[in-house]
């Protein structure tokens, strides 16, 4: 991809001259995302953010180029809902978090649609995908995966071991012998509990691609899309406190009804990194299993 910066980066000043300050819809799309100017505009780089996150959207690939290497590092979109309030910071850790090690996240693209977020939470933040972070972030690690909500308040520490309602047949499903969406789907339909997770760390090596790849073919298979808890869930290793300017985030997001607590978090970042603006994005979630989610860039949502 770097042999074609140059004229990637001709182009993508060019378009900017077009663009209005007006609302930017992404619709699905099949090309790579565009490389961003270090002089586009606010209104420009968010109009971009959003073409990104739909082609990562868009993009089924079942790897990012080796069997070590899951679809994750870059592709699809790895968000986290919050709420927002003056008492924390909505990228911080939470304190049950810091004490398991574990973060959880959601994970949407169009081989793993979902209709709503946990606890009915409508805004939050996005991660750039690990492969695509900007210099000088950190590379936060994704260390298990499930199909579905994990459950993992109550979880063995980080949130990818046993749950206590099915101790033996909950705990990391490559410990209980299970590697395929197949068997993942066996297991639980012997018990609601006996939902493992899929061991996605660096450590897997070969392995680690195939595993994601089997978590997004459990949802599908088993249909997870409208239920209340039907989001791909992802834990990852927890990060320490105050550091908002080393954390990847690439947008800050709301479903409708959302939009407020989206506007204090990004004027809470700007803040508190001494200016960095990071765009509000609207995500509009698929009704159906035939659907898409849109990306939207809206200069009107935007404080800062």
């Amino acid at each position: 991809m770097n042999k074609h910066y140059p004229l990637l980066l001709v182009l993508a000043l060019f378009l900017a001259g077009c663009k209005s300050d007006g609302d930017v819809s992404s619709a699905p799309a099949d090309h790579e995302p565009p490389i961003t100017s270090s002089v586009a505009s606010t209104a420009q780089n968010g109009a971009e953010v959003a073409t990104s996150l739909t082609a990562r959207y868009n993009d089924v690939r079942t790897n990012c180029g080796a069997s070590s290497m899951p679809a994750f590092l870059c592709r699809g979109i790895v968000l986290r809902s919050t709420v927002p309030s003056t008492a924390y910071k909505a990228w911080n850790p939470s304190p049950h978090s810091q004490k398991s090690g574990g973060v959880s996240f959601s994970y949407l693209s169009k081989d793993a649609k979902f209709t709503g977020l946990v606890f009915g939470q409508k805004n939050g933040y996005i991660f750039y995908p690990v492969l695509s972070r900007p210099i000088g972030t950190r590379q936060i690690e994704v260390l298990c995966s499930y199909p579905l909500d994990g459950a993992t308040q109550l979880r063995e520490a980080p949130g990818c071991g046993a749950h206590p309602y099915s101790p033996d047949r909950s705990r990391r499903c490559q410990t209980i012998g299970i590697t395929t969406a197949e068997g993942w789907i066996a297991n639980r339909r012997s018990n609601t509990w006996n939902l493992c997770s899929f061991d996605v760390r660096d450590s897997m090596n070969n392995q680690g691609a195939d595993s994601f790849y089997q978590t997004i073919r459990a949802h599908q298979l088993e249909g997870f899309f409208a239920g209340q808890h039907d989001y791909l869930e992802l834990i990852l290793a927890t990060w320490p406190q105050n550091i908002p300017k080393e954390l990847p985030i690439e947008a800050f997001f709301y479903l409708e009804g959302g939009l407020a607590g989206a506007q204090f978090d990004q004027k809470d970042f700007f803040d508190s990194t001494g200016g960095k603006v990071v765009p509000i994005i609207k995500i509009i979630l698929p009704t159906s299993p035939s659907a898409d989610a849109r990306f939207v860039y809206s200069a009107a949502d935007q404080v800062k």
